[in-house]
């Protein structure tokens, strides 16, 4: 690589790396958003279904049978 890639190369660079405009506080926020959002709890399960009463009435004669 001759020395005018090489420049160019290396104000690409120091370009690149340089802030622009962002602060800390802008960076802090978005960190924070993202940790927000990323931590979003899980839905809640769904409540378990209920047996028909036709299920019910036959489980509850099968245990008072056994009993």
């Amino acid at each position: 690589m001759n020395s005018p890639n090489r420049i160019a190369l290396a104000l690409l660079l120091l370009a690149s790396g340089l802030p622009s405009g962002c602060s800390a506080g802008n960076v802090y926020e978005g960190v924070r958003q993202r940790d927000a959002v990323k931590n979003v709890p899980p839905e809640p399960a769904p409540a378990p279904q209920l047996p028909s009463r036709q299920d019910y009435e036959a489980e509850r004669k099968k245990l008072q049978g056994t009993q």
